[in-house]
Formats: C-alpha cells, sequence, structure tokens
C-alpha cells in the first residue's frame, strides 16, 4: 500500500511539473553608458534617468505605474553610466514577455527622451554610445537625442 502511494505521489508530482510556476530573476533593463554632449561639447551635472517600462510618448509624463527606474548625473566630462534594472519573470509557458526600457535626459530646464528600446524575450546586458542634445532624431513620432547608428550594443553576457 505504501509503495503505490509513493508511486501516486510521484506520477502527480510529474503531471503537474509542468504547471509549477516559480520566479527567475533577469535582466530588465541593461547598463547604459556613454558621453552627453550639447553641440559636441560635454554636459556636466546633467540627470539621466533609466526607465525600465515601454517608453512615454513624451519625457514630460510620469514613470508608468510598476516602473523600476535608477538616477544618475553626468561628470564633468558628460560621461555617465547607469543600471541595469533587474527584475522577476514568472516561468510560464505562454511565450515570451514585452520589455521596454528608455533614458530621460534632464539637463538645464530640457526633458528629453535620450532612446527608447523594446522587444520580446530579452534586452542586452549592456548599451553605450553619445547622446547630443543638438542633434535630434527623429523615429516614428518620437524625438530621441542618442543616435541608435551610433550605439553599440554589447550582448557578451547575454
Amino acid at each position: 500500500m505504501a509503495l503505490s502511494r509513493t508511486f501516486a505521489a510521484i506520477a502527480l508530482g510529474a503531471a503537474t511539473s509542468a504547471c509549477v510556476v516559480f520566479p527567475v530573476p533577469r535582466i530588465i533593463a541593461p547598463e547604459v553608458s556613454g558621453v552627453l554632449l550639447n553641440d559636441g561639447k560635454p554636459v556636466a551635472n546633467a540627470e539621466i534617468e533609466l526607465v525600465a517600462a515601454l517608453a512615454p510618448s513624451d519625457a514630460s509624463k510620469d514613470n508608468p505605474p510598476g516602473s523600476r527606474h535608477a538616477v544618475t548625473r553626468t561628470d564633468a566630462n558628460g560621461k555617465f553610466k547607469v543600471g541595469p534594472l533587474t527584475g522577476v519573470k514568472t516561468v510560464h509557458t505562454y511565450g515570451d514577455e514585452l520589455l521596454g526600457f528608455y533614458i530621460v535626459i534632464r539637463a538645464g530646464n530640457k526633458e528629453l527622451i535620450g532612446f527608447s528600446d523594446s522587444g520580446t524575450g530579452s534586452v542586452p546586458s549592456k548599451i553605450s554610445g553619445s547622446c547630443d542634445l543638438a542633434k535630434a532624431h527623429k523615429l516614428g513620432n518620437q524625438v530621441t537625442y542618442c543616435d541608435h547608428n551610433r550605439l553599440q550594443k554589447i550582448e557578451n553576457d547575454r
């Protein structure tokens, strides 16, 4: 009798193991480093905010509910590094979730979107590049100040 209960417990465990939900740590926004310029000259003491959420249509909106964020300031040479931001994914069998992140630049009385990225699955572990407040780039309806073509995505930890 005890042996049959053991087999029943094993069979029940095997049958339900595919339905078990458990948290897995992951990167939800990469480490972002770079230099902030204004017409080619470094911008010191500007605030750089990394937000893990889908990008708002303009930087003046508050961070979306449930978003994560980290803030840093540029040094005397305009250099900055912020992130990564981590979170927990609940593992299930329904496919990849949509992830997004963006950078907000606050310099003087300006608040601008540096760049944004979104997609399914995972994000790169690191992104580096340069941003110039005097060189706006239009991507769809959004104006950004970090040239996506110059941003170098480093995925060695991916």
